[in-house]
């Protein structure tokens, strides 16, 4: 019969990252790791448990530290799992996201024993996720310079139709010698009222693509 170990690096090894427990310690201390330890973080699993090469929390990015820390904190006060993302470095260097989910094991006097919980690679979500919000960024501020585009050919529409309603003005004072510009005042006016229409539908879906987009 397998003992308890094969069975959990059995399971482990079919997931992106690896199960853990360890101490409840400014090192995060690892007791045990299952799974693809050395896939996801470039470490043997031998280097990391009781730090013996490196700690775990010596892999996450300085600034992600204190997420970590009040995710796991929080947890334990309301006893509870916590569920964070966060980056490491791996051992040649490069950066990915991970998501870890996890919980505290308590004794009867509700004191901490150790953590345990699990670690899977996120990196190409968050990856996707980065495009998605830069291509968002990008159609936002496109957005924004055709709403401003736009509301100054309104103005300009606004000018062009207080002309257009002078000239008409000045063309029936002067009889029969202005009808000739009256039709083009006219033509003028119609062109504006048009292009004004446009401007405005232009707005309208501009701004439902920036609802769509929030």
């Amino acid at each position: 019969m397998e003992d308890d170990s094969a069975i959990f690096n059995s399971i482990a090894n079919r997931m992106t990252g690896f199960l853990y427990r360890c101490q409840l310690d400014e090192h995060y201390t690892m007791l045990n790791m299952f799974g693809r330890v050395q896939a996801l973080t470039g470490y043997a699993m031998g280097d990391l448990v009781h730090n013996a090469k490196a700690s775990y929390i010596a892999l996450i990015l300085d600034e992600d530290v204190p997420a970590v820390d009040e995710a796991v904190e929080k947890a334990l006060e309301e006893d509870r799992g916590w569920d964070v993302d966060y980056r490491i470095t791996r051992q040649d260097g490069e950066v990915v996201w991970v998501n870890e989910n996890g919980g505290g094991v308590k004794d009867e006097s509700g004191e901490v024993l150790y953590l345990e919980g699990v670690v899977v690679d996120i990196n190409e979500r968050k990856e996707n996720e980065l495009l998605r919000r830069q291509q968002s960024d990008i159609v936002e501020s496109h957005s924004a310079s055709i709403v401003k585009e736009t509301q100054t050919i309104l103005n300009m529409l606004k000018t062009l139709r207080l002309l257009s309603l002078n000239a008409s003005i000045e063309a029936a004072r002067a009889g029969d010698a202005g009808r000739g510009f009256a039709v083009v005042a006219d033509e003028v006016k119609n062109l504006a009222e048009r292009t004004g229409q446009s401007a405005d539908e232009i707005t309208r879906l501009t701004s439902e693509l920036d609802k769509l987009l929030h």
